[in-house]
């Protein structure tokens, strides 16, 4: 009895050391055991994962409607809509991340110029572009995750130096990206 618990717990701990990425976890079972089942062939993987997303994005986009007068506009980014997945994603997912760079530097090799002034966005400037949009499909524009109006105030809730006037701005239904460039700027405060 105490020899299967100690096996469970170490079966426990290789699912764990795994990962949570499926192929990332196939692989490391396929190396510690015999007779593990084979994923499917990647084009399925990749539709299937495909479909869950587009489902998930459904049902967030019906709650998100009841709770919005305007229905949000809806993004995709081309490569993903041309199902052109080799263009980030590695044809053989030989990494955990399946990805064919790093994920700071992906969003760079198709727009190495997003950051073209001297001052930069701290999230642009480390490449954490996920941190204000999705990769492949979103609700709002720009592949946004959050409407316009609300994406600043996700990080941003300190103080304004200017506080009266942008909250007259603001009540003029004018958001921060009218007057703010979100990835870089000539000046500190990254005024267009």
């Amino acid at each position: 009895m105490f020899q299967g618990s100690v096996r469970r717990l170490l079966v426990a701990i290789l699912l764990f050391l795994g990962g949570c990425d499926p192929v990332a976890r196939h692989q490391f079972l396929v190396t510690f055991f015999d007779d593990v089942p084979v994923l499917p062939p990647l084009e399925q993987y990749c539709s299937d994962a495909e479909e869950r997303q587009v489902q998930a994005a459904k049902a967030r986009a019906a709650g998100r409607e009841v709770q919005q007068a305007a229905a949000p506009t809806n993004s995709s980014h081309p490569p993903y809509a041309e199902k052109r997945c080799n263009d980030c994603h590695q044809a053989e997912k030989t990494s955990v991340s399946g990805l064919i760079k790093p994920k700071s530097e992906l969003c760079f090799m198709c727009h190495p110029k997003i950051l073209k002034h001297a001052f930069a966005h701290g999230p642009a400037a480390e490449g954490e572009c996920l941190g204000c949009h999705l990769p492949h499909e979103a609700n709002y524009p720009s592949l946004l995750v959050r409407e316009p109006s609300k994406l600043c105030e996700k990080c941003h809730s300190e103080k304004r130096l200017a506080a009266a006037m942008h909250d007259k701005i603001k009540s003029a239904s004018v958001v921060c990206i009218d007057c703010h460039d979100p990835h870089s700027g000539t000046s500190r405060y990254f005024l267009k």
